[in-house]
C-alpha cells in the first residue's frame, strides 16, 4: 500500500512540474511586449542586422515580439509610425525632422549615422563634378519621395543655386541606377554607399560630389517613434535599440556570413559582392556599434539641423528643438 501511495503521490508530483512549467511558459509568453516597425526601404544589405536578430532569436530572448516590414522610403515611414500603423521606424532622421515640424506625433529615439550620406553620384569618365556651378550642365536623377528629395531642397538652399535651375529629373529609386548606368542621366542624387557599389557591381568607377563637403548639414540613419508608443512601451523600445546594436555589431565582424544571411532569408538582388560593399560602405559613415555612443544624440547636431530646415521652410520655427528627440530610450 505504502507503494501504491508513493506511486500516486509521484504521479501528483510531476502532474504539478509539467503544470508549473506549462504556466511559466506562458507567463514568458505573456510578457513578450509586441512591436512592429517599418523599414527606410525594401529589404537593403544594411538591413542585416535586423534580419540577423529575428533569425537567431534575440529579440524573442529580450522579452519582445518584433514584426518588421519593408517600407517606400523614409518620408513615407514617418508618416506610417506617425499614424500609428508601426511603432517604431528605422529612417533617414532628416525626413524624420521634416515630419515632426509638420505635426506627425514622432519624436526621434535613436541616431547611429551622424553625417549624412547624401550626394550626386556619377560615372567616372563620363562627367567631372568639379563644385556645385558642374551641376548645371547635367541631367540629374532624384527621387522626391524619399530623403532624396528633402536633401536637394536644402542642397539649393545652402548653395544657393535655386532647384528650379537645375535639370532635375523624376525617377522611382528602384530605377536610378539603371539610367545612370544607361547613360539616362548624368548623375543621381542619393546616399554615396548605395550608389557606389551599384555603379561598380555594373562594372564602371562612381565619382561623387557629397552634400557634407558643401556644408549641407543633414543628419542620416536612426530610429523615431510613435508617440503613444513611446508613452506606453519606454522599456520596449529601449531594448529594442539594445538588441539591434548587438546584431549590428555581430553583423560587421563578418560581412560574408551577414549578407549570406540576407540572401538566404529575404528577397535582396545583387551579388554577395555589391552586398559586402554596399554594407560596409554605410558602416564607415556610421558611429561603431562597438561604442557606448551608438545611438545617442546631441542638442547641437539638432540645433544645426533644425536651423537650417527653418530656413527652407520645412519645419515652423516655433517649435523647440527639444520636439524633434528624446535622449529617455538611447541604447
Amino acid at each position: 500500500m505504502s507503494g501504491l501511495n508513493h506511486f500516486f503521490r509521484a504521479g501528483i508530483a510531476r502532474t504539478l512540474i509539467v503544470a508549473a512549467l506549462g504556466l511559466m511558459a506562458f507567463a514568458t509568453a505573456a510578457k513578450a511586449e509586441s512591436l512592429t516597425v517599418v523599414l527606410d526601404w525594401a529589404w537593403r544589405p544594411h538591413h542585416a542586422p535586423f534580419v540577423m536578430a529575428l533569425e537567431k532569436g534575440y529579440y524573442k530572448e529580450a522579452g519582445l515580439d518584433v514584426k518588421i516590414e519593408q517600407g517606400r522610403g523614409s518620408n513615407s515611414a514617418a508618416i506610417l509610425v506617425g499614424q500609428g500603423n508601426f511603432d517604431l521606424a528605422h529612417l533617414n532622421v532628416t525626413n524624420a525632422a521634416q515630419a515632426i515640424g509638420k505635426g506627425v506625433p514622432i519624436k526621434v529615439v535613436g541616431l547611429y549615422q551622424h553625417q549624412t550620406a547624401s550626394a550626386f553620384i556619377g560615372v567616372k569618365g563620363r562627367v567631372e563634378l568639379k563644385g556645385v556651378e558642374s551641376l548645371k550642365t547635367l541631367k540629374i536623377g532624384s527621387t522626391p519621395g524619399g530623403s532624396d528629395g528633402l536633401g536637394m531642397a536644402i542642397f539649393a538652399k545652402v548653395t544657393g543655386i535655386p532647384q528650379d535651375t537645375l535639370n532635375i529629373i523624376s525617377l522611382e529609386g528602384n530605377t536610378k541606377t539603371a539610367a545612370l548606368l544607361m547613360g539616362q542621366v548624368d548623375v543621381v542624387s542619393g546616399d554615396t554607399y548605395a550608389f557606389h557599389a551599384l555603379v561598380r557591381a555594373g562594372g564602371f568607377e562612381p565619382v561623387d560630389l557629397r552634400h557634407v563637403d558643401l556644408g549641407v548639414p543633414l543628419l542620416g540613419f536612426g530610429f523615431a517613434a510613435n508617440a503613444k508608443a513611446l508613452s506606453e512601451k519606454p522599456e520596449a523600445i529601449k531594448t529594442f535599440l539594445q538588441v539591434t546594436k548587438r546584431a549590428y555589431a555581430e553583423a560587421i565582424k563578418d560581412y560574408t556570413a551577414a549578407c549570406q544571411l540576407m540572401i538566404d532569408k529575404v528577397d535582396l538582388t545583387g551579388s554577395m559582392e555589391g552586398c559586402i560593399d554596399y554594407f560596409s560602405g554605410l558602416v564607415e559613415l556610421s558611429t561603431s556599434p562597438e561604442s557606448a555612443e551608438w545611438g545617442h544624440q546631441t542638442p547641437e547636431e539638432w540645433q544645426k539641423l533644425i536651423a537650417i530646415l527653418r530656413e527652407v521652410g520645412e519645419v515652423p520655427a516655433e517649435i523647440p528643438v527639444e520636439t524633434y528627440y528624446t535622449t529617455d530610450v538611447q541604447p
